[in-house]
Order: structure tokens, then sequence, then C-alpha cells
């Protein structure tokens, strides 16, 4: 039986899907959606109906389906984009949508499709499906709620949720569609229509890069996304140089910024200055030894095919007052990469809260989940959630490790030719090796001082170990016990001392805080 609490849902969800048209993940489709009103424009009220119907019937059949498999499987959000061949499909509709803004056509179809009324009628509903697909990895943010609701009801309630999410995405493009004095309003065609629809193309090879290069090896996507940022200055420079039409100047010039905004959230091609969060990969067996470090932690929930956590990367999480706030308090940052299945993480995305990506959960010493960010957040919002954490952990749990220091120690041994530093790194622990692999992990690093100062001697670090950890495809090679590091001329050891700097990480993946380590002398 539907309640009133049932229908305040639906309307919620309804209210949900039209805001779903200004999240970042569905940028790519409203070139799709503005290319079928713009077809419409100057049709009849009839024709138009139609469009507006079809447009309904793509947007509604697609949640729809998605809204019956989460009621049979207990699907989550965004979970469709973990399957290669659904990105694949999708890189193919983009490509093909692309070709037809360029080429001024329509989409090309099966002739049987086509039997609606012509293919015309078909654009319409390819582009209230393509919004449906693209917004899903934005939507947890929006529907969280709504969704933790709709896994309680029967299946019809869900899927008329569902339904209702649907709709409310494809209102604001159906009244469009449906008020042809708001249509009027539109300048009329002309050259530079021309030029914004090719805009329109750069837009949605853009959107099928950004979904592509989860599929490809990361040398590959980033040539890829270079390739294109050239072709699209060599559009840009073309229009601005042969028209004389100062509008289609104007619109090659603007209609580029929003590609070039999706090129710089969402490749890694674009230089970004200062330090991004130190995260450390968080694998499915790691999960339960969390709350062992008795630390504080921050346990973010992405993917490469979520345009929000890009964005998330090259703002929040780059802000030197974060940062500072997460050194502060303690807290050990880790990263769930869900690109692809795996359903332990999914399951612990579940347990925090999480209905979508990105998602962020804050937890005390104890492991417990004690609040979130589920989607866009502010800094201001993290940093005061960080000043809530208790700071003072080694008085909560005596013996707890504090830093690195309790899981690394180093000593000092006299060779002919200076001297060389033992790592004695407790078992099942590793320290990153020198110099690091990534650019942000914290190497074994040796200082020599006498007397309180440093002592002009270069160490002689040894290649790191392969123990099959990587990082965003990147091998990470570590130190692990009985390392030793070669300090060349170091032979008298006179009021000397030798400072180990150290990352003590569990070969499971979990690190405490970096700490600097008193080698013991040859004498002790």
């Amino acid at each position: 039986m539907m309640n009133s609490t049932f229908w305040i849902e639906a309307w919620l969800a309804m209210a949900a899907g039209a805001l779903l048209n200004l999240t970042p993940c569905v940028l790519p489709a409203v070139p799709i959606k503005v290319r079928t009103i713009l077809r419409e424009a100057g049709d009849a009220a009839g024709s138009r109906a139609l469009s507006a119907v079809l447009f309904t019937l793509g947007s509604v059949s697609f949640f729809a389906a998605l809204g019956l498999l989460t009621a049979l499987a207990h699907l989550q959000w965004g979970v469709l984009f973990q399957s290669r061949w659904v990105l694949a499909g999708l890189v193919l509709m983009l490509v093909l949508l692309a070709a037809a803004s360029f080429s001024g056509r329509s989409l090309p179809i099966p002739g049987g499709l086509a039997q609606l009324g012509g293919t015309r009628y078909f654009e319409p509903f390819a582009s209230g499906m393509a919004g449906g697909i693209l917004s899903t990895p934005c939507t947890g943010p929006l529907l969280g709620g709504v969704l933790v609701f709709a896994l309680t009801r029967p299946t019809l309630d869900i899927v008329t949720l569902f339904v209702a999410i649907g709709l409310g995405m494809a209102l604001p493009y159906v009244l469009l569609l449906l008020r042809p004095s708001w249509l009027q309003r539109l300048p009329r065609a002309g050259a530079w229509t021309e030029v914004v629809r090719h805009s329109f193309g750069w837009l949605l090879l853009a959107a099928a890069l950004f979904f592509v290069q989860s599929l490809l090896p990361g040398w590959l996507g980033n040539a890829l996304w270079l390739l294109w940022l050239a072709a699209l200055a060599v559009w840009v420079l073309f229009v601005a140089t042969r028209t004389r039409d100062r509008r289609s100047r104007w619109a090659a010039a603007l209609a580029a910024v929003p590609a070039l905004v999706l090129a710089y959230f969402g490749s890694g091609v674009w230089p970004v200055a200062g330090q991004g969060m130190p995260w450390q990969p968080l694998r499915a067996d790691a999960v339960a030894q969390i709350s062992a470090l008795h630390r504080p932690a921050l346990v973010e929930f992405t993917a490469a095919w979520c345009l929000n956590c890009r964005v998330m990367e090259r703002t929040v999480y780059r802000d030197p007052a974060v940062l500072k706030a997460v050194r502060e308090s303690g807290a050990v940052a880790f990263q769930a990469d869900l690109t692809h299945p795996d359903p332990a993480l999914q399951q612990l995305l579940t347990r925090y809260g999480g209905a979508g990506l990105p998602f962020l959960a804050v937890l005390d010493s104890r492991g417990r989940e004690v609040g979130h960010f589920s989607g866009l957040f502010t800094s201001g919002a993290l940093i005061g959630r960080l000043h809530e954490l208790p700071t003072s952990i080694a008085s909560t749990y005596a013996g707890a490790p504090r830093d690195s220091a309790d899981e690394v120690g180093a000593r000092v041994t006299s060779t002919p030719a200076g001297a060389l530093v033992t790592l004695d790194i407790a078992r099942g622990w590793h320290v990153y090796s020198n110099p690091p692999s990534t650019p942000y992990l914290i190497p074994a690093s040796v200082t020599v001082f006498r007397a309180g100062r440093a002592l002009p001697i270069t160490p002689r670090y040894p290649p790191g170990q392969n123990i099959g950890m990587r990082i965003e495809g990147q091998t990470i090679l570590v130190y692990e016990n009985g390392t030793r590091i070669d300090l060349p001329g170091l032979t008298d050891f006179r009021a000397v001392q030798v400072r180990v700097r150290v990352q003590a990480c569990k070969d499971s993946g979990l690190c405490l805080p970096p700490a600097i380590v008193v080698a013991r002398p040859p004498s002790s």
C-alpha cells in the first residue's frame, strides 16, 4: 500500500531527478539534448509533442529498467559503469553522437528502429536515454535518502520511484519542447549555430575520452587527450581566422570552454599545483585492520569513471588547509577504488551509508563511522569535521602504535669505506624505497649530524623491492627488514647522530604516520 510517505519520496525523487541536470556527470548529455530541442524548434505543435513524449520515454525507460535491476539484484548506483561492456557501449554511443554533431546528420540507426516515424524521431528517445545513462555516477549524492527508503519497499514501489527520477530529469527539456514561446526566443540560426553544433561534437568526444580511459593503459589515454586538445585548438584557430562572422568567432571561443573544463577535471594531462591527499589504497583484505591502527581515518570511495570524484581530487583534496587539518588530526587517508567490481568494498560503502560516488567516510580511532560526505562538498565542511575528532590517541589507548618508530628501528655499523645503516623493520611491515615510486610517497631517507649540524654525506640507497603493490597502475617499490643503506666516508663517529626518516606500512597497505628514527651507533 502506497502511503503518504511514499508519495513524498516520489516527489522528492522527481525533484532530485530535475536537479541531476546540474551535475557534472550530465554535462556530456547537454549537447545531445540541446540538439534535439534545436531540431524541433521550428516544427508544428504535434511534432514537438511527439518528440517530448519520446524524450520522456527514453529517460523513463532507462530509469525503470535500472529500478527493476535494483529491486531484483540490490544494485547500487554507478555499478553499471564497472562493466567494461557498458563503458564500451557508452563510448561508442558518444562517438556516434559526436560524428552526428560534426556532420549535421541524424544518428545512424538500424532501419527497424526508424519505424517510429523516421530516424529523426529516434533521436529524442536516444537523447532522453543518454541523459539517464550519463547521470548514474552522480545520482547518489542527490538521491541517497530516496534510495535507502526505496530498498525497503516492494519491487513495484522501487520501480515507481525510479520512474519519478526519470520524469524529473526529462521535465525541463519537455517544457522547452512543448512551449513554442520559449523556443521562439532562441536567436535565429546562422553560421554561428554551425559553430555551436561542432563544439558539441568536441564536448561529446571529450566525454568519450573520459569514459574510455578506464579501459586503456594510462599512457594511451593521456596521448588521446593530447591529440584531442591539439585538434580542438586547431579548430578554434581555424574558425577565428577564416570566418568573418564575429558571432561565429565568439561562439567558437566560448563553446570550447565547457569541453576544456571537462578535459581539465577528467584527464590526467593537466598539471596540478600543490600536494594532493596522501591516499593509501584500501584493499578488501585490509578493511578489518583499520581499527587496529587506533587512529582516526578517512575512507574515500572513488572510481575512474566518476567525474565528481575527479573534481574533488583537484579541489578539496588539494587544499593546503585540508591537508593541514588531516595532519593535525592524525587521520590516515584511505582510498577505496570501485572502478572495477569489488564486493567487499561495495559492502563497506553500504555499511557506511553510501549510495553513490564520490563518498567520504570519517572514522574515529576505534574504526567507527562518525560522519560522512556524499557528493561534492567544501573544504570548510571537511575541516570542521576533522577538528571534531579526538586529538589525543595515545592517552586513550595505552600501548597503541603512535607512529612509524613503533615498527621501524635502525643501527649503524662501520665498514672500511664508511658506514652502513641497517633497517630493522617489524615482520609484515615495510617502508618506501628511495627514490619513491611516486612523488607523494615518503621514502626512507638518512641524514648524518655532528654536533647538531648536517654533514655533507650523500647516502647510497639500494634498489627497492617489488612485493606486488600497485597504486593507480604504478608499481610501488619498498624496503623490507634488513635493508642496508651505505654512508660513504663516515669513519669518525664522535658526536655523530644518524637520523632515518621513514613511514612504516603494513604489507596489506595500511600506513602509520612518518617518524624520525635515531640509528643505534656501533658502540651500543
